[in-house]
């Protein structure tokens, strides 16, 4: 389906640092020690995993990585914002025919994550407020961890809603990434698309955004049900957990202030953004949270209809080792846990690999 695609900001510096970090395919060679392995393990157990000899190191978001780090199991080799400064992380997706049958509703849930994201951007600017102390207090029961692991990742994630050009060329270079690793069952042409840019100007449509901008002007009266689907305890997507807070809207939540009513097939939230995919793919949510990668990767191996309508973050993930490691060399012939192939930190630990001259493999 033909989708417009609205750019709403240019930011020409950053597309440049985008095409000087392009993610590449893993170097040839057979020397053993320029190998490293991977296995898939679930960013919740990795810090386990490390503490108990499994894995040498994991790749994953927060608040995993300061959890791990705060309890001493592990500690942050390299930050994904000192790899990749400024990459998209989690976006919001919706189902396309949702979004062509209620355009109105996607935009006024859209108007709610502007709110909520404005009022969590302005609440860490004040670590001294209560509405600091509130935002510790919620995203520890959201995320299961301490304060004081809250507290620590929000200094590492970055939240916005605004896709731009930078944003657009880090989904380019995501798609194309995938096509150099094979990781792609059915090819872009096969799905219908020249190339990955004609794929994400299709893939995402701002329109929405734009109508969402415009509703924040005005005074919205209508009501929405709405499925939504997100990450466990995933800090990325803090924004959903204020919008639902009514403490944060003085007594109702930001999405009730909206007229909209948020419901879930899985209110603890799924375990990776490929089962958030098989929930829209299985119509059982309507708007979806999750990263951009494997919304891409599953948007053309299974062919799952959804659309890009805003960002969510950027940054926030990490390499967190283990004992004994205290360079990207030690790690050469040891096993590194990622969430799995689709993400965004498997990207992030082949690039890395590559710029430091390994090779990356399965365990």
């Amino acid at each position: 389906m033909e989708k417009k695609l609205a750019i709403i900001a240019v930011i020409v510096v950053a597309i440049v640092v985008v095409g000087a970090v392009a993610i590449t395919v893993m170097p040839g060679g057979d020397d053993d020690s320029k190998t490293i392995y991977w296995s898939t393990v679930a960013p919740v157990n990795q810090k386990a995993a490390i503490a108990n000899g499994t894995i040498s190191a994991g790749v994953s978001w927060e608040p995993y990585v300061s959890d791990s780090i705060l309890a001493g199991s592990g500690s942050a080799l390299i930050w994904s914002g000192d790899i990749w400064s400024g990459h998209p992380c989690c976006v919001l997706a919706v189902d396309t025919d949702y979004a062509e049958d209620n355009p109105e509703a996607v935009a006024t849930y859209i108007a709610a994550l502007i709110v909520a994201t404005e009022w969590l951007t302005d609440t860490i600017e004040n670590p001294e407020s209560e509405n600091y102390s509130l935002l510790l207090e919620i995203g520890a029961q959201f995320s299961g961890r301490s304060e004081e692991v809250v507290n620590a990742s929000l200094a590492h994630i970055k939240y916005d809603t605004l896709i731009d050009e930078a944003t657009l060329s880090w989904f380019v270079n995501y798609t194309e990434s995938y096509q150099e690793l094979d990781l792609f069952t059915t090819s872009l042409s096969a799905r219908g698309y020249d190339n990955a840019t004609d794929f994400v100007d299709q893939l995402v449509n701002q329109t929405y955004y734009e109508m969402a901008i415009e509703l924040l002007e005005s005074n919205p009266t209508e009501t929405y049900n709405i499925r939504v689907g997100y990450l466990a305890g995933d800090l990325h997507q803090f924004a959903r957990v204020v919008a639902s807070n009514a403490t944060v809207g003085n007594g109702t939540t930001i999405f009730e202030q909206f007229g909209i009513t948020v419901t879930s097939p899985n209110l603890a939230g799924y375990p990776s953004g490929g089962d958030v995919m098989d929930a829209f793919a299985g119509n059982y949510i309507d708007i979806g949270y999750l990263g951009a990668p494997p919304t891409l990767l599953k948007a053309i191996n299974a062919n799952v209809d959804v659309t890009i309508v805003a960002l969510v973050n950027t940054e926030g993930s990490a390499i967190v080792v283990g004992d004994g490691i205290s360079s990207f060399e030690d790690l050469a012939g040891k096993t590194v846990g990622v969430p799995g192939p689709s993400s965004i930190q498997y990207l992030l630990l082949l690039y890395y690999a590559d710029q430091q001259g390994y090779n990356v493999v399965a365990a």
